[in-house]
């Protein structure tokens, strides 16, 4: 049988040139809910034709045209028609649809996100592969403000761009054949571009987890050792090696995980004491978590709680919360089977077992410990959260599209609305910032982009 659980819970969620110290990020709210509400089945607010945006003349193909919303928040929808990997760029009025820009932009982009100072970056690769480009892009206007070029590196996914605080966070590999790993490079730029700072961790570092409240980005060499940057200036301000060496344990390997949060960031280093040290933004240690580690490659969350694994009194492991500000454990609860996903949703705690071949997601009520009631079947991804549903899509989907998606209401376990084809080949549902799009591919007449709500 297939165990989950949801617990009910207070607060969080959840990757050229010499560094510059830039003023200190704002402590921000948690974001979520992180979409606007969908309590029924979603519409089209409004719907954009690929043929009333004048592309180039030499834009590849411009009859047949595949659209891509790349960026959104409340005020603005940025996207277009896209040609391959990149995508020509037009901004629409988030409530209305309306165009908000004279004319597509003039940098071509795969990818684009907003700081939380609301300035928009987009990223592609260099005609060469070995670099990427960078555009910061006037929001009002499309202009474009300026350029910065990286190594691109040879992720095969590319670089990837994310909002990190009041700048963009850009991650680029490199496979260093000596080593046999991938060497990451961690580049960050002020929201304007006029900042920046590069770190190349050491080889076999991935996975960076960031918290923006927490003005903290770590990166972990796969449990073996973590180090954590200052998001804003990219000062090392943690670097596992020394409590390594200190650690004393009958395991030769400890394992080592790490958790930036709103207070900063927390680490556990899996000897024989079951411990999680939490520390603030600038490194400094504020206490000890007892009895419990961290969950296996948690999350960046912008709240004060982190997911712990534990022993109960009959030796047998429990998965639960813990806060970063008291110190102490919030809720636990016994699980045999495997985790293969933990999500901290707000007020929510979201847990996805395996046992054997089979997957579930169930809901566990903090105040009856031993009611439980399954709130998704199957091997299903959780997008989005609107602070009372959960929005599931088949796992062979992701954000970037989905055929087919489905929302449960996650206190009740009960499915309320479904929309798109299950079967269906094109993936065309996505969240974008705080809005659920759709998207149609076809002869220009035909392609359209939709902003859905309830």
């Amino acid at each position: 049988m297939v165990a989950g659980l949801v617990v009910t819970l207070a607060v969080p969620r959840t990757l050229d040139g010499a560094a510059v110290a830039a003023a200190p990020a704002e402590a921000t709210e948690d974001p979520y809910p992180d979409v606007v509400p969908l309590a029924t089945t979603p519409t089209p607010r409004w719907t954009v034709s690929m043929s009333d945006i004048d592309v180039p003349a030499d834009t590849q193909d411009t009859k047949s045209r595949r659209p891509a919303v790349l960026a959104a928040n409340t005020s603005i929808v940025v996207g277009g028609p896209r040609q391959v990997t990149e995508t020509a760029l037009m901004a629409f009025d988030a409530k209305t649809g309306k165009k908000k820009w004279p004319k597509v932009s003039d940098f071509r982009a795969e990818e684009c996100v907003f700081s939380r100072d609301g300035r928009l970056a987009c990223i592609r690769r260099g005609a060469d592969r070995a670099t990427s480009e960078i555009g910061f892009i006037d929001a009002g206007s499309g202009q474009v403000t300026g350029t910065r070029t990286i190594a691109g590196g040879e992720n095969p996914t590319g670089p990837a761009l994310v909002s990190a605080g009041k700048g963009f966070l850009v991650t680029t590999k490199q496979f260093v054949h000596k080593d046999a790993h991938y060497a990451l490079t961690l580049t960050w730029f002020s929201s304007d571009g006029s900042r920046t700072w590069e770190h190349k961790p050491p080889p076999g570092f991935d996975d960076p987890a960031l918290s923006e409240a927490g003005n903290v980005v770590a990166v972990r060499d796969f449990g073996r050792r973590v180090q954590v940057y200052a998001l804003d200036s990219g000062d090392l301000v943690y670097d596992s090696t020394e409590d390594l060496k200190n650690t004393p344990s009958r395991i030769s390997s400890p394992l080592v995980e790490v958790a930036p949060v709103r207070t900063g960031f927390a680490v556990s280093i899996r000897g024989d004491a079951k411990t999680v040290t939490v520390y603030d933004s600038k490194g400094t240690r504020r206490g000890v978590i007892e009895g419990v580690v961290l969950a296996f490659m948690p999350q960046g969350s912008e709240g004060d709680l982190i997911p712990v694994e534990g022993t109960d009194d009959d030796h047998q492991r429990t998965l639960g919360v813990a806060s970063t500000v008291t110190f102490e454990v919030v809720a636990a609860t016994p699980s045999r089977d495997s985790v293969i996903r933990e999500q901290i949703l707000g007020e929510r705690f979201l847990v996805g077992l395996r046992s054997g071949r089979d997957e579930d997601w169930l809901d566990f009520d903090t105040q009856s410990p031993t009611r439980t009631r399954s709130i998704a079947a199957g091997p299903t991804v959780l997008l989005a959260f609107d602070g009372t549903r959960g929005f599931f899509a088949d796992r062979a989907g992701s954000n970037s599209g989905v055929p087919y998606l489905f929302a449960c209401d996650l206190a009740s376990g009960r499915q309320v609305w479904e929309i798109g084809n299950a079967g269906g080949e094109e993936r065309e549902y996505e969240f974008v910032g705080p809005y659920l799009m759709h998207t149609r591919s076809g002869d220009a007449g035909q392609a359209t982009i939709s902003r859905l709500g309830a």
